[in-house]
This record gives C-alpha cells, structure tokens and sequence, in this order.
C-alpha cells in the first residue's frame, strides 16, 4: 500500500444536510480528506489485489480518534454595523429631482438629494397669508378685550360709588347725630319756643285782662293779645303735629327709602359686575379662539416649511452614498430621479466603511444550533486567500419565507461579525461571503467520512476493508459536518472502509433481492456480511 501524504490544515465547512449526511462524495484521485482524525488511506486503483484477487482495489479511509468540529452556514452579504439610513419624510411622497451618483463619498451636511417642490411653495405662499390674518385678528381681540377690562374697571367703580353713597345716606339720617336726630331736635327747639311763647301771650293776656278789670286800659288792647294768644296756640298745635309726624311717619319713610336706594345700589353693582366679567369672558373667549386659530396657522406655516426644507435631503453624516434596495424586484421604486418616493421609503444609506458584518440566512434545521456569541470564520468572494474571523450577533426570532422561489424553506436572518476587518481590502456592503458557523466541537471523537456511510434496510452501515473482503457492519451515528460523521457505535479507530458505501449497498440490494433495481431484499443480515472484494 501506497504511503499516505501528510494531511493539509483543516479544510473549510459547508452547510450539512437536514439528514445530517451527505450520501456519496465525489473522491477524486490524489486527494487526501483530513477533519476530525480521518484521513483517506488509499486514493489510486489497483489492477489486482496483491493476495491474488482480480479487480481494482476500493478507494477507502481509515477510521481514527480526534476532534470533530461541527459547522453551519451559508453564503451572506457585507453589511456595515452602523449605516445611517436615510429615508423620504416627505408626508405624502414626492418626486425625485436629483440625487448624486451612487458610490460618492458625502460630508455631513452636503446635499444628496433633492424633491419636486412645486406644491409646497404655492401652499406656503397662500399659508402666509392665513397667518398673517389670523396674526392681525389676534391683534384686534387683544385691544377689544383691553377695553372690556376697562370699561368694566370704569362701571364697577361708578356702581361701587353709587352703593357707598347710598349706605351713606342711610347712616347720616339714622344715625344718633344724623339729619334726623337733627330735625328731630329743631323741631322740639320750634315746640318749645312756641310754648314759651303762647306762656308769655297768655301772662300778658291776663295781665291785661286785670288792666282793663281794674280800668287801667281800656277793652280796645285785650283784643290783639287774645289773637295773639290764639296765634301762638295755633304755633304749639302745629309743632306739636310736625314733631309727631317726623316721629311717627317721616323717620320710617325716609330710612325705608335710603334702605331701598343701598340696595338698588348694591343689585347695580352686581349687575354691573356679572355684565362686565361676562363682556371680558367674551372678549378673553374670542382672543383665545384667535390665538388658537394664530397656532394653526403657524403649525400648518411650520409644517408646510418643513416639508420644503424635506425635499432637500441632506447626508446626516460622513460616508459613501449607497441607492436603497430593498424591493430590487420592482422596477418602479428603484432609486433614480424622476421616482415617486412614498413616505418613509429608504432613500439610500451612509455605511461606516470601518464595521462591517455579515447578513446570512440558516435553515430552520439547524438553527437551534446557532446561539449569540458562537465564533464564527468566513470567507470572501473579494478575498479569497484570506479567511476573516467573528461571532454571531443576531438570530432573528420569526423566520422568513422566500414565496415561491423558496418553494416554501423557511430560513432565519443571523448577523455575524467581522473582528478583523482589513483595512486596505476596500471592502464595500454587498460584497459575498462564504460563512462558516461553529456550533460545536467534539473531543475524542470516532469519525468517518461521510461517503463511507449510507442506509440499509432503514439502518446506517459502513463497508470495511478487512484483509481481501468487504463487509457490511451496521453503525449508530452522531453529529456530522459536511465531511465526516461521528460514529457513536459500530467501529474502532483503525478500521478502514470503503468511500462507496451508497453504490455498493445499492448492488446488494439488487442481488441479495428479486433482482429488481431498487427493491428490498428478502433477508438483510444485522451481523457482518462478507462480499468479494471486487464492486
């Protein structure tokens, strides 16, 4: 036998099977497998056996210990970690006027694109004029309210004077040094003075009298003192009746009538009061109707200048200018001038050159293997000598069908990162990269390449090389990766077996069976059944 090479690094993993095998390998001649202790042990024909039988030798591998990585993954593209994405926040969507080239590094702050803005500027004009009016009614409400406060300042003081005047008047006549205690007490000063007086006339009456008795003066004086006493009767009567009707009557008339007057004062007052505060409510009512209508006029100015200023798409940051894709199938929302964007459609993107990741796709059968944090290595279409290494990122939670071009295979977006990111490799967000996930590593593991294995009879079996014949030994197996499977049962490290199980079970079945290709033999033997070593 041929002496083995020495086996290369260990090679790159693929995307296994949902089966967790792949059923025949291609082996090619001159080609040693190495991955988790197994290597190829003969990779040439011979035109004999050296004991002596007729027919090639099989291409076979020998079954060793080692370490068994298991991976998964997919081909993704370059993302960059923190790309700024810019979208239309034009309310309504708009024309695209212009935009620059594609791929042209952009400052923050210059212009990227710029929106038909036709429509706004005649909005904004006939807004300016709403605002101004509504500017000028708030103006005029503000100077009517003034005055209602005014006004109503000038008729409640004239009210509350009114009022004050009123108890006033009510207080000085009844008060003990009022008008009445004033009138009352001239009217008893008249009284008593007339009583003095009609004494003095009715003395000076008798006196005279007594004179014209005693012949002393004659008839003729008795007569005006008689008229005088009478007079002054009459006097006393009268101020006697005035005094007795200011006591009786006027007092209550005059206090009933002040009293009348403070309260007719006090009602005007708030009469006056309420009308004025319901002038200025009014007044206040009409400013704020005013002021409200002033905020959304301004607000609709403001909005309507807004949406202007949106049409002029400005780069938030530095970077590279880079066209949104996201419905690469519909030729309409491709970005270009003259598109009608729709509102919050992704305009384009600012990616940061420096952080890149990438975005790939697994397949729902092997997700549950993936978890955050697993190391991750992949390769690039643009560099293909140079592997980049990172960790998982992100598992999306919901799974994505690809419609009818998936046939209905549900896949799960994960992020990668990439850790050691060249910085002269010019690396740019769509560019392909093979990535290989791994999800575990077993140490001391039985390991068989993958071509060696395949199913019998519902079993998995393998071909081993014993001396000058080929038996078939039934197997339980483990993991596998997209080269080798680990081999939980049925083989010893230092076997060999053979890298054409699937065909050789396929000519067992036809000749152990009816003969029909395909078909079940009648006896399928668990234990180990010996063949010529020819195929």
């Amino acid at each position: 036998m041929t002496p083995l090479p020495s086996p290369p690094p260990s090679p790159s993993f693929r995307k296994p099977r949902a089966n967790g095998l792949v059923t025949f390998a291609k082996a090619t001649a001159g080609v040693v497998i190495v991955g988790g202790g197994v290597y190829v042990a003969s990779t040439y024909l011979l035109p004999q056996w050296t004991g002596g039988a007729s027919g090639p030798r099989p291409i076979t591998a020998v079954v060793e210990r080692g370490e068994l990585k298991i991976a998964v993954g997919d081909r993704g593209e370059l993302e960059s970690i923190d790309a700024v994405q810019v979208t239309n926040d034009l309310q309504g969507g708009g024309k695209l006027v212009s935009i620059v080239d594609e791929g042209k590094p952009v400052k923050k702050g210059d212009v990227v694109a710029k929106l038909d803005t036709d429509q706004f500027v005649k909005l904004k004009n006939d807004q300016d004029v709403k605002f101004q009016t509504a500017d000028g009614k708030v103006k005029t409400t503000k100077s009517a309210l003034s005055q209602a406060r005014n006004k109503a300042d000038s008729e409640t003081s004239k009210a509350e004077l009114a009022l004050t005047l009123a108890k006033i008047d009510l207080e000085s006549y009844d008060d003990n040094e009022g008008e009445y205690k004033k009138d009352l007490n001239k009217l008893k000063g008249v009284l008593e003075q007339n009583r003095k007086q009609l004494k003095e006339a009715e003395d000076q009456f008798v006196f005279t009298k007594d004179m014209v008795k005693d012949g002393f003066s004659p008839l003729e004086q008795l007569r005006p003192i008689e008229f005088l006493v009478q007079q002054r009767k009459f006097e006393v009567s009268s101020a006697e009746a005035e005094l007795k009707v200011l006591e009786k009557f006027t007092r209550k008339k005059k206090i009933t009538e002040l009293q009348a007057k403070a309260k007719d004062a006090e009602l005007e007052l708030k009469r006056t009061q309420e009308t004025q505060k319901s002038l200025i409510e009014s007044a206040e009512a009409e400013l704020k109707a005013a002021e409200n209508n002033l905020v959304s006029e301004k607000s609709e100015l403001e909005r309507v200048q807004k949406q202007i200023d949106n049409c002029t798409i400005k780069a938030p940051s530095d970077g590279i200018v880079v066209y949104s894709n996201s419905r690469y199938w519909d030729e309409s929302s491709r970005i270009r001038p003259g598109a009608q964007l729709y509102y919050r459609q992704e305009i384009f993107s600012l990616p940061d050159l420096s952080r890149m990741k990438v975005k790939l796709k697994i397949h729902e059968s092997v997700i549950k293997k993936v978890h955050v944090g697993m190391k991750a290595t992949m390769s690039l279409d643009s560099l293909p000598n140079r592997p980049l290494h990172g960790k998982v990122l992100k598992i999306a939670t919901i799974a994505q069908a690809d419609g009818w071009r998936g046939a209905g295979v549900k896949q799960y977006e994960t992020e990668v990162s990439i850790d050691d990111l060249p910085s002269d490799a010019g690396l740019k967000p769509g560019m392909t990269a093979d990535v290989k996930i791994l999800v575990a590593a077993i140490p001391d593991a039985i390991s068989a390449p993958i071509a060696s294995v395949t199913e019998y009879d519902g079993k998995k079996v393998v071909y081993v090389v014993t001396g000058n014949t080929v038996a078939r030994r039934e197997v339980t197996v483990g993991e596998s990766n997209e080269q080798f499977v680990q081999v939980l049962g049925g083989l010893e490290p230092g076997e060999s077996v053979t890298l054409d199980a699937r065909a050789r079970a396929a000519a067992e079945l036809n000749t152990t069976g009816t003969g029909k290709p395909g078909e079940k033999p009648k006896e399928t033997a668990k234990e180990v059944s010996k063949v010529a070593v020819a195929p």
